[in-house]
C-alpha cells in the first residue's frame, strides 16, 4: 500500500525512506492553536522565544508554521538566516527549527558517536578565531594555541 507508515519504516510506492524522513513523516504538524492575525504576529514579535514552540516554529515575517526556517525559505523574504536572527534578537547559534526536531537530531549525533569524535581531539582554538567564535562552545581548558596542541599530540613544532 502506498504511502503506509509504520513504526520503525516509511514506504512509498516500495522504497524505504531513512530513518530520519520516516520519523519527521509520522509527527503530522497539528494545526495552529491561535489564530493568525497581525496582532498575534506583532505580540510573536514583542517576544520571539514564544514563535519556537516544541512541534514547530513560526516565521516572524509571513507567520507560517514549519519544522525549520530553512535558508530557501528565508529567500523568499529576501534575507537570510543571520539576518533574520540579528533582526529578531534571536542568538546566532541558535538554530531555527523546532524543539523536538532539534532533539532529535542531538540524540542522532550522540548516537552515531559524534560527542566522543569531538572530546577525542580537543579544539585548537587561537585568539583570532576565540574573537570570531567558534563552532561550539568551548571550556576555557580546552582552549590551547597550535604549538600546545602540536606539543601534546608529539609533533614537533615550526
Amino acid at each position: 500500500m502506498a504511502g503506509h507508515l509504520d513504526a520503525g519504516r516509511a514506504c512509498r510506492g516500495g522504497r524505504a525512506m531513512s530513518a530520519l524522513v520516516a520519523a519527521m513523516a509520522m509527527r503530522h504538524l497539528p494545526p495552529a492553536p491561535r489564530p493568525r492575525s497581525a496582532e498575534w504576529l506583532a505580540a510573536l514579535k514583542v517576544d520571539p522565544r514564544q514563535a519556537i514552540e516544541e512541534e514547530r516554529i513560526i516565521c516572524l515575517i509571513c507567520g507560517g508554521a514549519f519544522r525549520q526556517l530553512t535558508n530557501t525559505h528565508l529567500q523568499g523574504h529576501q534575507t537570510s538566516a543571520a539576518d533574520y536572527k540579528r533582526k529578531f534578537g534571536y542568538n546566532r547559534r541558535r538554530p531555527l527549527m523546532c524543539r523536538w526536531l532539534l532533539r532529535f537530531y542531538a540524540e542522532r549525533a550522540v548516537r552515531n558517536g559524534l560527542a566522543l569524535r569531538i572530546r577525542r581531539r580537543p579544539i585548537v582554538a587561537e585568539p583570532e578565531l576565540r574573537r570570531r567564535g567558534g563552532s561550539r562552545p568551548v571550556a576555557l581548558e580546552e582552549l590551547l594555541t597550535r604549538r600546545d596542541a602540536r606539543r601534546t599530540s608529539g609533533r614537533a613544532s615550526p
